[in-house]
């Protein structure tokens, strides 16, 4: 494994020349296609948020995170949100269930409204993500006739007790969260990604 990746930077930098490629530039990719490894350069992929790179959604997801500080989020993110529109980076509508309202308190609590239920639990802001803790585990789907007839195991594979969420952009005003969604998942060597933007508007 070592001499591979030695022997494709070697022939990298015979390529492009001494000193023009970064190494944080390599992304060396092993998968069904290239069993014995594909050098990629990240300034050479997409820039399209419509079609993200699998191998690039860390890297545009910490590119695309706020940058203001945990403080200053916590004290924008107070009140009662309800959701405008979900949409593409390019402003096209997208059918991605998400919660229709959120109220966030200064004591830690949330309440959220989804499908004429409301869950409840505390929050906290951490390196520009809005973290749900839930007082009750909720579960990804909710037809409970499904669930009925559902294995046990099934269901609890389908259970979480957290939520993490992106935030792309937040004021007193507006927020904007990035949910990042695989497509072409049938074929995983042709795999993309899609940023998708749900944005909540506060409550007069």
């Amino acid at each position: 494994m070592k001499q591979k990746l030695i022997t494709l930077i070697i022939i990298l930098t015979c390529t492009f020349g001494f000193g023009q490629v970064s190494p944080e530039d390599i992304i060396v990719v092993y998968d069904s296609l290239n069993p014995k490894g594909k050098v990629l350069l990240k300034s050479e992929m997409s820039k399209n948020l419509d079609s993200i790179n699998m191998h690039m959604l860390e890297d545009t997801r910490l590119k695309l995170l706020t940058k203001k500080d945990s403080l200053f989020i916590s004290k924008e993110i107070i009140g009662s949100w309800n959701l405008n529109s979900v949409e593409t980076s390019n402003e096209k509508p997208y059918n991605l269930q998400v919660f229709e309202k959120i109220e966030i308190t200064n004591d830690g609590k949330f309440n959220i409204l989804d499908n004429d239920e409301i869950i409840s639990g505390k929050w906290r802001i951490s390196k520009g993500e809005l973290i749900l803790h839930y007082n009750e585990p909720q579960c990804h789907i909710k037809d409970k006739a499904l669930l009925k007839i559902l294995p046990k195991e099934q269901i609890e594979s389908l259970t979480y007790s957290s939520n993490f969420l992106s935030i792309r952009n937040v004021d007193n005003m507006n927020i904007v969260f990035m949910h990042f969604l695989p497509e072409n998942i049938e074929n995983i060597d042709e795999m993309f990604y899609v940023l998708v933007l749900s944005n909540y508007v506060k409550s007069e």
